[in-house]
């Protein structure tokens, strides 16, 4: 017997971490979904749908695209882990080498429609920025440039969330401005809206949170901080702060760290859910 139908798409976004975007797309492209509608139009999921959501992404965690899916629920096979973010790193990477910068954005845009954030950073984002980042070629500074500056431009574009818990998010050591700009889309992507308060000013940091009315401060962990600086920062963090970065393993081996991290920003937000004001089922 089928579950009846109960969760509105905003629900059902922060259940399962996909945004209502890419929830319309998956039913309106590819007919993976089929939510019940109230009598005003609005979508209705219940929890088998909410399964398939699940079905769905570990599809794509293995690496099939969108568009194999369907016939995958209906009968599994063998697939090639990986191959479909793997092609679209080379898509990416061919964009930009060859300064195709609107073959760019389409495919970027393509890509950020129809796959969650946190996923889509992990294995395609970041991997072809290290990409880009290792090239051995004469015009590498130029390709790597202009891709960061279009990557850049478009997640503030995407940045179009207007509800949900908001989460300050702050820099400290060598963190760029891209690397917050995508951190402030993998929160979008997690149903909470980020306010960017740029390089961390322990000092001034009470006073912003008190003006801001954010109860939770994730702060983004670079290379080159020093245990003064952790002693020092420490005095002045909220309650609510949680560090993020790979870096962030090293600082706790030392012993500098007083505050829960993860290397991931999607891996904390999950693990202290209830901080950042998200029900996670």
């Amino acid at each position: 017997m089928a579950s009846d139908p109960k969760y509105p798409i905003r629900e059902v976004s922060r259940l399962t971490g996909i945004n209502p975007v890419t929830l319309r797309a998956w039913q309106r492209r590819y007919g993976l979904l089929k939510p019940a509608r109230t009598d005003k139009g609005h979508r209705l999921y219940s929890e088998d749908d909410i399964a398939l959501i699940r079905q769905i992404l570990h599809w794509l965690e293995q690496g099939v695209s969108i568009g194999q899916v369907k016939g995958l629920l209906a009968s599994p096979a063998p697939v090639a882990e990986g191959s479909n973010w793997e092609q679209a790193q080379a898509r990416l990477l061919a964009a930009a080498q060859e300064l195709n910068l609107g073959r760019l954005e389409a495919e970027l845009v393509e890509l950020t429609s129809l796959y969650p954030a946190e996923l889509l950073l992990r294995r395609v984002i970041e991997p072809w920025l290290q990409t880009l980042a290792g090239q051995a070629r004469p015009d590498a500074g130029l390709i790597e440039q202009s891709a960061r500056a279009l990557l850049l431009r478009l997640c503030y574009q995407l940045l179009t969330i207007k509800t949900g818990p908001r989460i300050a998010l702050a820099r400290a050591g060598q963190v760029g401005e891209l690397h917050a700009a995508l951190a402030q889309f993998e929160l979008q992507g997690l149903e909470c809206r980020s306010l960017d308060l740029g390089v961390l000013d322990a000092q001034a940091l009470p006073l912003a949170m008190e003006r801001l009315k954010s109860p939770v401060l994730v702060v983004l962990l670079g290379a080159g901080l020093t245990q003064g600086w952790f002693r020092e920062a420490q005095a002045h963090l909220p309650e609510a702060c949680f560090f993020v970065g790979e870096l962030g393993e090293l600082y706790r081996q030392q012993g500098w760290l007083a505050r829960p991290y993860a290397a991931s920003l999607s891996d904390i937000v999950r693990k202290h859910d209830a901080a950042f004001g998200l029900v996670q089922n």
